[in-house]
């Protein structure tokens, strides 16, 4: 998620209470600054670490399952082989028998956290982790995932973990004032192999156990030797520490195994999952409550393939050996041969070693022994090099494989330069919201940068100089460079319950407003303060009119972009959905009520996002009229109609299903979620920066886009 090593900003934290934890939300911004100081011995405790390593640890010294404070160790005469990235064996598994895989079953169906609150003790365990455990942590990853540069990983979590603790700090007190609840059924933990450091260890695991939600990490087909060391780790740490060692389980299984343990335990465990589009769908179709981060074809454009845009391109698309999430896979540009494009690579550096990579400062080699395939049709390789590259007029199409930790990148160069308002920068801003990135970088020209944010609805947007261009492998997210990795928005309901953005409270994607607070809510106040007296007086719920208080004031509390913190000039905030013409469109099928919608139906009716959405019924009356009072665009159709229109692909985003609280509303929410979660459903969220520091051009330009969400009604 992030690339280079940047010193931060300090900011003074002032907590406040305006709607809490939510993303830009005033207290929000609060989390934000006063970082920790990071160690500068991190690569020399790591390459300490890695010199004195055996490799045959991991085989004689073999994974297992961890269930309270036993190993479940049946299957010891008979352990498999595990994986590198490579598909290198590097160590043995023992994969729990049917018997014991019950046990785990049993435990998360009947375990109950002795604690809601662990923060004092994981706290402990935390900084004891970072102050005394980098180097291993840093060093079994590098075995096992053959990562380059782990050590910025570790900086950014020494940096991003105070900001999610402040944002825990928030959520429980919201519990403890009788406003939202928690739910402490066992989280799921699949772990991702590159940034496994962070996103499982700190943003998934110990957020959860910190708010006292038990964790059950699972075991995976490769690279799963460095998440079972952290685990065993993590447990000694909190047997220390006197946290109860149920509230960590490791499980190691197979993958029908796993799928038995997710059908027979409860539908509100959360599945926290960092993967591929495919796994994600498969995952989500089995599990509903599935917390997703999928990738996508990193985009760069520029206009012309000077060095400087050489070298952006190939750090881009080599970075960890194309193995970090935000590495470029597609470029715009003008070339003028297939030679020229080939020379992107003249240089690039081969590596023999995770340890030689730390010791040169090295993050985008490949490694010498990465895997050789035959080159797809329509690619060529590189003289050479194991990396790929195909030039084409065309851009590539939908759904391009990815290649993952494979350098593969697709050119597309254009007669002549992109410009905003040009047909082909809206073919390339069409594309982008077909295929969903997670990072666009445009370079030399800051009109088209603004043109393409405005027409897409990427997270991550940088816009370069020809002295220093944009990549698309760059994020702080405790600078304010918000993070997320988003499925194409009209198809999220099949591989995510909410987008996940970092950094966010991991607790509160599973958790819901207490229904008694929201009828207080409902029955005190009203939407007219917000321009929606006409659809205030429609709805019959007190708790559903609370709801919909929430979400607008929280809109009102959020709107507007936020000054990033660090050494670049970055804007962040909630935005409107791409303005090209294209809209949302909410269904209420028969039957359905003025309850049923109005929440969904606000987001829009109060914003600047009104002309953006359109409401489709099965039958009119009621629900109707109330459509219509909020200047909503209101049509009526029946079944064949409406599967005629959803099946045209004209439309940003389809939002379906019956009302929250209900269940069935399509994105696996049973009850009343976060505003934050709901409202990220709908609207477009993350950043966009300049590569320059202090750069006030950048900041006024994009400052003023109408892509930024507003209030209709201040």
């Amino acid at each position: 998620m992030l690339l280079f090593r940047q010193s931060s900003a300090v900011r003074t934290v002032i907590y406040c209470s305006k709607r809490s934890y939510n993303f830009a939300s005033p207290s929000y911004v609060s989390c934000f600054g006063n970082y920790p100081p990071v160690p500068t011995t991190l690569a020399e405790s790591t390459l300490s670490y890695l010199d004195s390593f055996s490799q045959d640890s991991w085989h004689t010294n073999p994974i297992r399952t961890l269930l309270g404070d036993k190993e479940l160790s049946s299957n010891l005469h008979n352990p498999i082989d595990t994986l590198d990235a490579f598909n290198n064996v590097n160590g043995k598994i023992i994969h729990a028998t049917s018997s014991e895989v019950d046990e785990v079953i049993n435990h998360i169906n009947t375990y109950n956290p002795p604690a809601k609150d662990y923060r004092q003790a994981i706290r402990a365990v935390e900084d004891e982790l970072l102050k005394d455990y980098p180097g291993l942590l840093i060093g079994n990853q590098a075995m096992d995932f053959r990562k380059q540069d782990g050590v910025t990983e570790i900086e950014e979590s020494i940096e991003a973990n105070p900001v999610e603790r402040r944002m825990n700090d928030l959520l429980l007190e919201d519990e403890s004032s009788g406003k939202i609840i928690i739910d402490r059924s066992p989280a799921f933990v699949g772990c991702v192999s590159n940034f496994s450091n962070f996103l499982d260890l700190f943003r998934k695991t110990i957020r959860n156990l910190e708010v006292g939600v038990p964790c059950v990490v699972l075991s995976r087909s490769n690279t799963t030797q460095h998440m079972y060391r952290w685990a065993v780790l993590l447990r000694s740490l909190m047997a220390k520490h006197g946290v109860d060692s149920g509230m960590v389980t490791y499980l190691s299984a197979d993958l029908p195994e796993i799928k038995r343990v997710f059908a027979s335990s409860p539908p509100t465990c959360p599945m926290h999952i960092t993967c591929s589009r495919d796994l994600a769908k498969s995952v989500k179709s089995g599990h509903p409550n599935t917390l997703s981060s999928t990738g996508g074809p990193n985009t760069l454009v520029a206009p012309t393939l000077t060095p400087q845009v050489k070298e952006a391109i190939r750090f881009s698309a080599m970075i960890e050996n194309s193995g970090q999430c935000t590495a470029l896979r597609h470029a715009v540009v003008k070339a003028d041969s297939d030679e020229e494009v080939e020379s992107l690579f003249t240089g690039a550096p081969v590596v023999t070693t995770p340890q030689d990579s730390l010791r040169a400062g090295e993050f985008a080699g490949i490694f010498a022994d990465s895997p050789v395939e035959p080159t797809p049709a329509g690619y060529t390789k590189v003289d050479g090099l194991n990396a790929h590259y195909k030039v084409s007029t065309s851009l590539p199409e939908d759904g391009v494989e990815e290649y993952w930790r494979k350098v593969f990148v697709d050119v597309t160069s254009p007669s002549e330069p992109l410009k905003a308002g040009s047909e082909s920068a809206n073919d390339l801003a069409s594309w982008l919201v077909r295929n969903q990135p997670i990072s666009l970088a445009v370079n030399e020209d800051m009109a088209l940068g603004r043109y393409l944010f405005e027409r897409t609805g990427q997270v991550v947007y940088t816009v370069g100089t020809s002295e220093n261009p944009a990549l698309t492998c760059q994020a702080r997210p405790q600078e304010g460079e918000i993070f997320g990795e988003f499925p194409v928005r009209s198809e999220l309901q099949e591989y995510t319950k909410f987008p996940v953005v970092v950094p966010t409270p991991t607790a509160a994607y599973n958790a819901g407003y207490d229904e008694g607070y929201l009828a207080e809510v409902g029955s005190n106040t009203g939407l007219a303060q917000f321009g929606l007296q006409a659809l205030d007086d429609r709805i019959s719920s007190p708790v559903v009119k609370g709801y919909c208080v929430e979400v607008l004031s929280y809109l009102r509390d959020s709107v507007g972009p936020k000054d990033g913190y660090g050494a670049r000039t970055a804007l962040w905030g909630l935005q409107r959905p791409p303005l090209d013409g294209r809209v949302t469109v909410i269904r209420a099928e028969s039957g359905s009520t003025v309850d049923d919608i109005a929440a969904k139906l606000v987001v829009f009716a109060a914003t600047n996002a009104r002309d953006q959405v359109m409401v489709s019924l099965e039958e009119g009356g009621e629900i109707e009229e109330a459509v219509k009072a909020c200047g909503v665009v209101c049509t009526v159709e029946d079944g064949a109609s409406w599967s005629s229109r959803s099946s045209s692909g004209d439309h940003y985003n389809l939002v379906t299903g019956g009302g929250l609280g209900k269940g069935g509303d399509g994105y696996g929410v049973e009850r009343f979620p976060m505003v934050g979660q709901f409202v990220s459903l709908y609207l477009g969220v993350g950043h966009v920066k300049s590569t320059r520091g202090g750069d006030e051009e950048f900041k006024e330009f994009f400052r003023e886009s109408e892509k930024w969400l507003k209030m209709n009604v201040d």
